[in-house]
């Protein structure tokens, strides 16, 4: 059995905002449920002075089998260097658990860290295991600064000189770690995901629009190919937008903007259309496997994208391939609704299935060690 110490790279206040809508909660989710699991604890990232007294007071986080623990930073000076703060931010915290575990807990010891910075020291004991997950490859975040790449990288080197075990949702994102040393590893793409912290909320019957887009807009959104669609079809984007020019363009070309949601409104959200969108500029992926796409289909909407993923199916159609693509959006437009769409999906697509195979390795080498 493992007792798991969880680093997410969004904590549970993003949580409360947003729900599961990212990989590191869904990995949560998940993990609370395996049987392989004993105990999980959260430990968010510390909150600074400055934020506690501007927007995250410190709330109670209620949640079945997750421990959480939730700290207030009094350094004044590091969070003023923002997103190079977390290098070092994690550091007492999670050098006390681990500390106090090896003295006091009965089982081993997993520490799963999602951060794309932080590096801390590590607690040499065959009770305790350090498993990375690459949400996708942080050095090329179209977000980031050179420096803080460059800081990512670092902390991909640090993780290859001294993890057990790291997951991938690509192995193109893989190599960013594997590059510096091979070490022992999982590729495990997003996937089908059902939420037990979130209630679901009721379905719309008929769709409003062609076309949706749910999750975050960067600069890395094909705003061209969206504004075209725009010109035929109608079309909402439902999640904040970061870069103003790109919301602006948006709207000036008639495109439905309506800000942020929470997760358990997916499915609502997503029956207001007939086909999800994927708009991914190529030459900004960050090697990554795109949550949503699983969630069109099993809210049984089809979908067209920019780039081909891990998953392939009849009812997603690249729009940077297609040799027709009016004939292909109006093949899809028939499907949309249907329940052949979530019903074809394979039970190796379901996020629980993939990590199931991660902690039945983790097991093994548990197994090898002792």
């Amino acid at each position: 059995m493992f007792d798991i110490l969880f680093i997410p790279y969004r904590d549970l206040y993003f949580w409360h905002c947003y729900g599961s809508a990212v990989r590191d909660l869904q990995f949560l989710e998940v993990l609370s449920d395996n049987k392989h699991v004993n105990s999980i604890t959260v430990l968010n990232r510390p909150v600074s002075l400055y934020e506690r007294i501007l927007n995250k007071r410190k709330q109670k986080f209620n949640y079945d089998s997750v421990n959480v623990i939730d700290v207030t930073s009094f350094d004044l000076l590091g969070p003023l260097k923002k997103r190079a703060w977390t290098v070092g931010c994690y550091n007492e915290h999670v050098d006390l658990f681990v500390s106090n575990y090896c003295q006091h807990g009965n089982n081993t010891l997993l520490v799963i860290d999602f951060t794309p910075f932080a590096i801390f020291p590590l607690v040499q004991s065959d009770r305790v295991m350090y498993w990375y997950d690459m949400i996708d490859n942080f050095t090329k975040h179209n977000c980031f600064s050179e420096q803080e790449k460059r800081l990512v990288d670092l902390k991909y080197q640090y993780v290859a000189a001294n993890y057990n075990f790291m997951t991938a949702v690509s192995g193109a994102a893989a190599y960013a770690i594997t590059k510096h040393r091979m070490l022992n590893f999982d590729i495990v793409p997003n996937g089908v995901f059902t939420s037990k912290f979130s209630d679901r909320v009721q379905c719309n019957k008929a769709a409003e629009y062609d076309f949706g887009f749910v999750g975050f807009v960067t600069d890395k959104f094909d705003v061209d190919f969206v504004c075209s669609l725009a010109k035929r079809y109608s079309v909402v984007v439902y999640g904040e937008v970061y870069d103003k020019s790109v919301s602006n363009k948006l709207r000036s070309n008639g495109v439905h903007i309506k800000g942020r949601f929470t997760y358990n409104e997916l499915p609502r959200l997503i029956s207001s259309f007939k086909i999800g969108l994927l708009p991914y500029l190529a030459e900004k992926s960050h090697d990554g496997s795109p949550l949503k796409l699983y969630e069109y289909l099993k809210n049984n909407t089809p979908c067209i994208t920019s780039i081909n993923y891990e998953y392939n199916s009849m009812f997603i159609v690249n729009y940077n391939e297609s040799t027709d693509l009016d004939a292909d959006i109006k093949l899809l437009e028939k499907t949309s609704g249907d329940n052949s769409i979530s019903h074809s999906i394979p039970d190796e697509a379901y996020f629980s299935t993939r990590l199931e195979n991660s902690m039945n390795i983790l097991m093994n080498e548990g197994s090898r060690d002792k």
